[in-house]
């Protein structure tokens, strides 16, 4: 747990400034560059918020424009709620 400290607290600060939701390339495009550079891509974004409190998700459909099979995917995006401790 306190491994990965400063970039749980980074991630909860990038959500606390964006409460429409992110997802979470969203979350790593929008991190300060020293933590930006030890989130290594998505997955591992998502492993970090999966143990994490106050943090909701919701799966979103995204599609993929200018492609010819119109291919949409599923995305999950998450939110901070106000409520309670942090991490």
């Amino acid at each position: 747990m306190a491994r990965q400290k400063r970039l749980r607290n980074a991630i909860v600060k990038t959500l606390r400034e964006n409460p429409q939701g992110l997802t979470a390339n969203q979350i790593i495009d929008r991190l300060p560059d020293r933590q930006r550079k030890s989130a290594s891509n998505a997955g591992h974004v998502s492993n970090l918020i999966r143990g994490m409190k106050n943090i909701n998700k919701i799966k979103i459909q995204l599609r993929e424009s200018g492609s010819l099979g119109g291919g949409a995917y599923t995305v999950n995006q998450y939110f901070y709620e106000e409520e309670g401790a942090e991490i």
